[in-house]
């Protein structure tokens, strides 16, 4: 006999499998929101008392007025009834049922499914909408979906990454906690984590990892599962990635035969260890490479959060770019589908991977220019031998095998990527530790790398290169202005580097346009309104991001003054670059709270300063 506790168990263990699991409230029969307890107060099934669908999953760190609901039936044939008014006893009726109930104050996706086995399994997928009076029926999903399916539903691609932010970024604290109880430095666990998703793009590596009896052989196993995958790819450079993947076996996880975690009594089997390292990233990482297609950046968000317990790397210039802002330039260099993206100090490879997808999208299905896209239209440069690997292993992630990325200074590579590249825009990010006028050196050479192309460059650098009075610096300014316009500064929120201390701006140049007689448009970008979230970094949490932007970029591409937000100068090498020096004070928006505010931080600051 049909049981439905049955179809409750494929749908349950459907959800707990996934890698996105963690990142979601699931909750069944009832729930702890107050919200949804107030709107199924009187919504049972009978007409009386509260409504219980089998499963409610919400969002508590993407959108908080998304969910899904799932209500299931044991017999396929219960499933759907003709004119949808059997509550008790078919699973479509009774999900839309909850689902009307919810959308007063939700966007509900109703899910419902019957049948006792995963292959008979029926689903039907309703989205609706919240203040609507009836759904929409989504018929090309017959099956159970990924979460990440699923938060496509709600057509909020900002909600998406949001939530697989969270996601990546709470498994990148609980992996860096657990490599530092073993002892694990910050820069071995970096390649270690890299070495590990590479080597499972290898199939048999991926099938067999668990048969090993040590943990040497396996990681010489895992060594050469990423030979493999490189030499498929035909990867430029190959040695100096095999070289910084080899470091990790002289670790005492593949070396010795024990390892000790600084929060157990007992020491443990190094095998046992790395193996469980190794499923953890196969069960609910590796999975996360099927979201590619949306842009988010695997590697590059494990690095990001990884630097966060690495002072000694910031302390070394590296500050890895935001991913909102690597789509941003995009924008400002208004990118097309025949444009050659250049990055000299590439890092993990983010601008590359923001102008792949960018180019992706303006190419739609021509699949023949997308190869092109891969294969030529995109080159980098990275000096550090780690850096480097982790650019190349993350454009792998992406099926870019032929990726022309080099290793080394991107200086000594100028002439090599002008002649056989020949780059029409130019994205950076120049280390910090190099100074102001080294920063500005940087921005030097891309331009003379897209000048015969009159192409573009995009920077984002500390402040402190727009406005320092440094002789060098202003040697530098002057000769870039000498040959190319200073197009656009937009200064940038504080902390957009957080955890990082760094304020910076975003320059945009124009290749052989000399900048005399023309002006400059300065931007006042200091509010994305992102907020900072314990666990979480900085993310659009209210979903304003969009918004915002669009109104930044209508000004930057109209070349418009607006009071508060842009003003245009024109300016010389000795100059300051940024729009706090030329804009006036927008008075309109002030309101009494401003200056009450005002006085009491100056109240606060005499006391601190016992002056009053």
């Amino acid at each position: 006999m049909p049981n439905e506790r049955i179809t409750e168990d494929i749908v349950r263990n459907h959800f707990k499998s996934d890698p996105l699991f963690k990142s979601v409230k699931f909750e069944e029969q009832k729930s702890y929101n107050k919200r949804v307890i107030d709107l199924l107060q009187t919504a049972s099934k009978s007409g009386k008392g509260i409504g219980k669908p089998e499963f409610i999953i919400s969002f508590p760190a993407g959108n908080i007025d998304y969910l899904l609901v799932v209500e299931c039936k044991a017999a396929v044939s219960d499933h759907r009834s003709a004119k949808l008014d059997n509550l008790k006893d078919f699973a479509v009726d009774g999900v839309l049922h909850y689902a009307k109930a919810l959308s007063a104050e939700f966007d509900v996706v109703a899910i419902a499914v019957s049948g006792q086995t995963e292959q008979e399994l029926l689903v039907s997928h309703f989205v609706w909408r919240k203040g609507e009076n009836k759904p929409t029926e989504n018929r090309e999903d017959k099956k159970l979906l990924s979460i990440n399916n699923y938060l496509k539903l709600f057509n909020n691609e900002q909600f998406a990454d949001n939530l697989r932010n969270v996601d990546i970024i709470q498994k990148a604290i609980f992996l860096n906690e657990e490599y530092q109880a073993y002892s694990i430095t910050e820069m071995t666990r970096c390649t270690m984590v890299s070495a590990i998703l590479l080597s499972l793009l290898h199939e048999p590596f991926r099938i067999s990892y668990k048969t090993y009896s040590t943990s040497e052989s396996l990681g010489r196993a895992m060594l050469s599962a990423i030979e493999s995958v490189l030499s498929i790819n035909e990867i430029r450079n190959k040695g100096e990635m095999i070289g910084e993947y080899s470091k990790i076996l002289n670790e005492p996880i593949f070396k010795q035969k024990t390892i000790k975690h600084k929060n157990k009594k007992e020491t443990e089997l190094s095998i046992e260890v790395a193996k469980g390292m190794i499923e953890y990233l196969h069960s609910n990482v590796y999975p996360l490479v099927d979201m590619e297609q949306s842009g988010f950046d695997v590697l590059g968000r494990f690095y990001t959060e990884f630097i966060r317990y690495a002072g000694s790397e910031q302390s070394q210039g590296l500050v890895l770019t935001p991913a909102h802002i690597t789509d941003l330039f995009c924008d400002l260099a208004n990118v097309s589908s025949n444009d050659v993206i250049y990055d000299p100090c590439c890092g993990t490879g983010g601008f590359l991977i923001a102008g792949m997808k960018r180019m992706f999208q303006l190419a739609g299905n021509d699949e023949d220019k997308k190869l092109s896209i891969k294969s030529k239209q995109l080159a980098g440069v990275e000096l550090r031998p780690s850096m480097y690997t982790y650019a190349c292993s993350n454009m792998m992630m992406r099926g870019d095998g032929k990726s022309n990325i080099y290793c080394g200074d991107c200086f000594a590579f100028e002439n090599i990527i002008k002649d056989i590249h020949k780059p029409t825009v130019a994205f950076l990010n120049p280390p910090y530790d190099v100074g102001n006028a080294g920063q500005m050196r940087f921005i030097e050479h891309a331009l003379n790398v897209v000048a015969a192309q009159n192409g573009s460059v995009v920077a984002i650098v500390q402040m402190s290169c727009a406005i320092k009075n440094e002789k060098e610096l202003i040697a530098v300014k002057k000769r870039i202005l000498d040959r190319h316009h200073l197009k656009a500064v937009l200064s940038m929120p504080d902390d957009l580097f957080y955890p990082v201390g760094v304020v910076t701006c975003i320059m945009v140049f124009e290749a052989n346009k000399k900048n005399e007689g023309r002006e400059t448009w300065f931007g006042y970008f200091k509010n994305d309104k992102f907020e900072k979230r314990k666990n979480q970094g900085r993310i659009d949490a209210r979903g304003l991001y969009k918004e915002e932007k669009s109104r930044w970029l209508a000004a930057y591409h109209n070349s418009k003054e607006i009071a508060g937000l842009s003003v245009k100068q024109e300016v010389k090498g000795e100059d300051e670059w940024c729009a706090e020096a030329y804009m006036e004070t927008d008075y309109s928006t002030l309101c009494d709270n401003d200056f009450i505010k005002k006085m009491k931080d100056y109240a606060a600051f005499l006391i601190q300063n016992e002056e009053v």
